[in-house]
Protein backbone atom coordinates (compact mmCIF):
# COMPACT_ATOMS: atom_id res chain seq x y z
CA UNK A 1 0.00 0.00 0.00
CA UNK A 2 2.98 2.45 0.50
CA UNK A 3 4.68 1.82 -2.62
CA UNK A 4 1.29 2.60 -4.36
CA UNK A 5 1.13 6.05 -2.76
CA UNK A 6 5.03 6.95 -3.78
CA UNK A 7 5.75 9.13 -6.29
CA UNK A 8 8.21 8.23 -9.45
CA UNK A 9 11.52 7.74 -7.59
CA UNK A 10 14.30 10.36 -8.21
CA UNK A 11 12.75 13.69 -6.78
CA UNK A 12 14.89 16.46 -7.56
CA UNK A 13 14.96 18.19 -4.28
CA UNK A 14 16.99 21.17 -5.08
CA UNK A 15 14.21 21.67 -7.76
CA UNK A 16 11.52 21.16 -5.21
CA UNK A 17 13.12 23.80 -2.87
CA UNK A 18 13.69 26.34 -6.07
CA UNK A 19 10.02 25.45 -6.87
CA UNK A 20 9.09 26.40 -2.94
CA UNK A 21 10.53 29.72 -3.15
CA UNK A 22 12.58 31.33 0.19
CA UNK A 23 14.91 28.34 0.18
CA UNK A 24 17.76 29.75 -2.42
CA UNK A 25 20.50 29.57 -0.27
CA UNK A 26 19.65 25.95 0.96
CA UNK A 27 18.83 24.42 -2.34
CA UNK A 28 22.79 25.94 -3.79
CA UNK A 29 24.53 24.71 -0.64
CA UNK A 30 23.19 21.39 -1.17
CA UNK A 31 23.90 21.45 -4.84
CA UNK A 32 27.45 23.00 -4.28
CA UNK A 33 28.11 20.28 -1.09
CA UNK A 34 26.96 17.50 -3.24
CA UNK A 35 25.17 15.78 -0.37
CA UNK A 36 21.65 16.37 -2.09
CA UNK A 37 22.45 13.29 -4.59
CA UNK A 38 23.01 11.49 -1.25
CA UNK A 39 19.84 12.43 0.11
CA UNK A 40 17.55 11.65 -3.35
CA UNK A 41 19.98 8.27 -3.27
CA UNK A 42 18.19 7.49 0.32
CA UNK A 43 14.12 8.03 -1.41
CA UNK A 44 14.54 4.35 -2.51
CA UNK A 45 14.95 3.47 1.30
CA UNK A 46 13.03 3.83 4.66
CA UNK A 47 12.17 7.61 2.92
CA UNK A 48 13.92 11.22 4.11
CA UNK A 49 12.85 13.80 5.90
CA UNK A 50 14.95 17.20 5.49
CA UNK A 51 14.67 20.38 7.38
CA UNK A 52 15.24 23.12 5.49
CA UNK A 53 16.28 26.57 6.46
CA UNK A 54 14.63 29.52 4.78
CA UNK A 55 16.62 32.59 3.16
CA UNK A 56 15.96 34.20 6.65
CA UNK A 57 17.45 31.90 8.69
CA UNK A 58 20.72 32.10 6.84
CA UNK A 59 20.52 35.95 6.87
CA UNK A 60 19.86 36.08 10.77
CA UNK A 61 23.08 33.80 11.43
CA UNK A 62 24.87 36.00 14.01
CA UNK A 63 28.17 37.51 12.84
CA UNK A 64 30.04 35.13 15.83
CA UNK A 65 28.60 32.09 13.96
CA UNK A 66 31.37 31.16 10.92
CA UNK A 67 29.36 29.05 9.42
CA UNK A 68 30.64 29.53 5.79
CA UNK A 69 34.42 29.26 7.00
CA UNK A 70 33.51 25.65 8.16
CA UNK A 71 36.21 23.01 5.42
CA UNK A 72 33.35 21.71 2.97
CA UNK A 73 33.50 18.16 4.63
CA UNK A 74 32.16 19.59 8.06
CA UNK A 75 29.47 21.31 6.27
CA UNK A 76 28.33 18.89 4.49
CA UNK A 77 28.00 17.20 8.05
CA UNK A 78 25.82 20.22 9.11
CA UNK A 79 23.52 19.56 5.67
CA UNK A 80 23.32 16.21 6.84
CA UNK A 81 22.14 16.82 10.55
CA UNK A 82 19.41 18.56 9.01
CA UNK A 83 17.76 15.25 7.26
CA UNK A 84 16.27 12.44 9.08
CA UNK A 85 16.93 9.20 7.42
CA UNK A 86 12.78 8.21 7.66
CA UNK A 87 9.87 9.65 5.84
CA UNK A 88 7.64 11.21 8.40
CA UNK A 89 4.57 13.71 7.93
CA UNK A 90 4.16 16.82 9.79
CA UNK A 91 0.98 14.59 11.69
CA UNK A 92 3.76 11.96 12.66
CA UNK A 93 6.30 14.76 13.96
CA UNK A 94 3.73 16.18 15.68
CA UNK A 95 2.44 12.88 17.45
CA UNK A 96 6.56 12.29 18.48
CA UNK A 97 6.48 10.25 21.75
CA UNK A 98 10.32 9.50 21.68
CA UNK A 99 12.00 12.88 20.62
CA UNK A 100 15.83 12.29 20.44
CA UNK A 101 15.97 11.53 16.61
CA UNK A 102 18.81 10.66 14.78
CA UNK A 103 19.54 12.46 11.59
CA UNK A 104 22.10 10.93 8.21
CA UNK A 105 24.86 13.16 10.29
CA UNK A 106 24.68 10.71 13.45
CA UNK A 107 25.08 7.40 11.09
CA UNK A 108 28.73 8.65 9.71
CA UNK A 109 29.62 9.86 13.34
CA UNK A 110 28.76 7.31 16.09
CA UNK A 111 25.82 7.05 18.13
CA UNK A 112 24.11 9.97 20.11
CA UNK A 113 26.29 12.40 18.26
CA UNK A 114 24.36 15.08 15.95
CA UNK A 115 20.87 14.26 17.23
CA UNK A 116 17.81 16.30 17.24
CA UNK A 117 15.38 16.73 19.89
CA UNK A 118 11.84 16.84 18.28
CA UNK A 119 8.75 18.38 20.60
CA UNK A 120 5.71 20.22 19.82
CA UNK A 121 5.60 23.70 21.49
CA UNK A 122 2.92 26.20 21.35
CA UNK A 123 1.34 24.26 18.78
CA UNK A 124 4.21 23.74 16.37
CA UNK A 125 6.94 21.12 15.62
CA UNK A 126 10.01 22.87 17.20
CA UNK A 127 13.87 20.47 16.45
CA UNK A 128 16.12 21.61 19.08
CA UNK A 129 20.00 20.67 18.48
CA UNK A 130 20.99 21.37 22.22
CA UNK A 131 21.73 25.20 21.31
CA UNK A 132 19.30 26.23 18.48
CA UNK A 133 16.05 25.49 19.02
CA UNK A 134 13.80 26.30 15.01
CA UNK A 135 10.23 25.00 14.33
CA UNK A 136 8.65 24.02 11.26
CA UNK A 137 7.05 27.24 9.56
CA UNK A 138 5.97 25.60 6.13
CA UNK A 139 5.59 22.13 4.36
CA UNK A 140 7.22 22.48 0.95
CA UNK A 141 6.83 18.97 -0.21
CA UNK A 142 5.13 15.36 1.52
CA UNK A 143 4.62 12.68 -0.24
CA UNK A 144 5.99 9.43 0.42
CA UNK A 145 9.07 8.95 0.51
CA UNK A 146 9.82 12.10 0.76
CA UNK A 147 9.30 15.30 3.10
CA UNK A 148 10.11 18.72 3.23
CA UNK A 149 9.78 21.37 5.86
CA UNK A 150 11.15 24.88 6.21
CA UNK A 151 12.25 25.46 9.53
CA UNK A 152 12.30 29.08 11.03
CA UNK A 153 16.77 28.57 12.00
CA UNK A 154 20.18 26.71 10.76
CA UNK A 155 20.41 24.14 12.73
CA UNK A 156 23.55 24.79 14.35
CA UNK A 157 24.93 20.84 15.48
CA UNK A 158 26.23 21.40 19.09
CA UNK A 159 29.45 19.34 17.58
CA UNK A 160 30.37 22.35 16.17
CA UNK A 161 29.06 25.07 17.65
CA UNK A 162 28.30 24.42 21.37
CA UNK A 163 30.44 25.11 24.53
CA UNK A 164 32.88 22.60 23.67
CA UNK A 165 32.97 22.63 20.07
CA UNK A 166 34.77 20.51 17.72
CA UNK A 167 38.32 21.82 16.57
CA UNK A 168 37.65 23.22 12.84
CA UNK A 169 40.76 25.44 12.83
CA UNK A 170 43.93 24.10 11.54
CA UNK A 171 46.54 22.75 14.39
CA UNK A 172 49.75 25.44 14.17
CA UNK A 173 47.65 28.34 12.63
CA UNK A 174 48.70 30.28 15.54
CA UNK A 175 45.81 31.03 17.49
CA UNK A 176 44.71 31.48 21.47
CA UNK A 177 45.74 27.86 22.02
CA UNK A 178 49.33 27.87 20.98
CA UNK A 179 49.43 31.73 22.71
CA UNK A 180 48.77 30.13 25.89
CA UNK A 181 51.47 27.65 25.92
CA UNK A 182 54.03 30.10 25.90
CA UNK A 183 56.69 30.33 28.73
CA UNK A 184 55.69 32.52 31.60
CA UNK A 185 58.01 35.86 31.77
CA UNK A 186 60.96 35.74 33.82
CA UNK A 187 61.58 37.63 37.15
CA UNK A 188 63.50 40.30 34.83
CA UNK A 189 62.06 42.56 32.57
CA UNK A 190 63.72 42.91 29.03
CA UNK A 191 64.88 46.92 29.91
CA UNK A 192 66.49 46.20 33.06
CA UNK A 193 68.07 42.71 32.21
CA UNK A 194 71.93 43.23 32.74
CA UNK A 195 74.53 43.02 30.13
CA UNK A 196 76.48 39.77 31.68
CA UNK A 197 74.35 36.55 32.30
CA UNK A 198 73.95 36.65 36.02
CA UNK A 199 76.02 33.44 36.48
CA UNK A 200 79.00 35.08 35.26
CA UNK A 201 78.77 37.80 37.77
CA UNK A 202 78.94 38.56 41.58
CA UNK A 203 75.67 40.25 43.09
CA UNK A 204 76.03 43.66 44.02
CA UNK A 205 75.91 42.47 47.63
CA UNK A 206 78.96 40.73 47.68
CA UNK A 207 80.22 42.69 45.46
CA UNK A 208 79.97 45.79 48.69
CA UNK A 209 81.14 42.97 51.03
CA UNK A 210 84.26 42.26 49.23
CA UNK A 211 85.25 46.17 48.53
CA UNK A 212 84.47 46.28 52.36
CA UNK A 213 86.44 43.54 53.48
CA UNK A 214 89.89 44.78 51.41
CA UNK A 215 89.52 48.09 52.71
CA UNK A 216 89.59 46.45 56.55
CA UNK A 217 92.65 44.29 55.54
CA UNK A 218 94.23 47.47 54.22
CA UNK A 219 94.16 49.37 57.64
CA UNK A 220 94.95 46.22 59.82
CA UNK A 221 98.52 46.23 57.47
CA UNK A 222 99.19 50.24 58.11
CA UNK A 223 98.32 48.79 61.97
CA UNK A 224 100.81 46.21 61.83
CA UNK A 225 103.55 48.21 60.35
CA UNK A 226 103.18 50.73 62.92
CA UNK A 227 103.07 48.50 65.59
CA UNK A 228 106.37 46.34 64.16
CA UNK A 229 108.32 49.82 64.19
CA UNK A 230 107.36 50.84 67.99
CA UNK A 231 108.33 47.26 68.92
CA UNK A 232 111.82 47.40 67.20
CA UNK A 233 112.34 51.21 68.60
CA UNK A 234 111.61 50.02 72.50
CA UNK A 235 113.88 47.04 71.93
CA UNK A 236 116.72 49.12 70.48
Amino acid sequence: MASETRPPLGLNITKALIDGHNFNVAASMLAASGVVSEFEADEAGAGITLFVPTDEAFADLPSSVKFQSLPADKKAVVLRSHVLHSYYTLGSLQAIVNPVYPTLATEQNGAGSFTVNISRVNGSVAIDTGIVQASITQTVFDQNPVSIFGVSKVLLPREFFGRDPIEVNKPGDGGPAMASAQPPDSALSPGNSPGPPSHLSSPPGLELRSGAAGETVGVLRISLGWLCTVLCYLLL
